[in-house]
């Protein structure tokens, strides 16, 4: 009687190979992907829209969150300092001689009076065209 056990084939070692590189090529899939999309300057959620169609946002996006704080082109900045960083991100664009356009990313429960007072307040600066964000419903 024999209590050892035979050992174990190389055909069972060789069918590992395949599994692992594929296991790895997933991952290296997965890590590549998921950090594609760089998160907010401020927490924002949208309004919802059911009509509209998606377009290529603008190189000058402006952010706002529901408790009024401004980010602009991924960095916060106070309120009161819009005006020179709005010129200075101007300036620095490709195309200065351009009418200045921007994207503006609002929260959907900011109060409409504070989005007004910032919009006229675009326009003062020589902002020529806003797009709202919103997220398709």
């Amino acid at each position: 009687m024999r209590l050892t056990q035979p050992p174990p084939r190389r055909d069972q070692e060789v069918a590992l190979i395949p599994l692992i590189n594929v296991v790895f090529l997933l991952l290296i899939f997965f890590m590549i992907v998921g950090t594609i999309a760089p998160t907010d300057a401020l927490p924002i959620d949208p309004p919802v829209s059911r009509q509209g169609h998606a377009a290529e946002p603008d190189p000058v996006q402006l952010l706002i969150d529901v408790h009024g704080r401004i980010a602009l082109n991924g960095e916060v900045i106070p309120a009161d300092q819009l005006a020179m960083a709005l010129a200075e991100s101007h300036k620095s664009a490709d195309t200065p001689d351009t009418p200045l356009n921007l994207t503006l990313k609002a929260d959907g429960a900011l109060v409409m009076a504070e989005l007004r007072v910032l919009l006229r307040q675009l326009r003062a600066l020589g902002v020529e065209r806003v797009r709202l964000l919103a997220r398709q419903d």
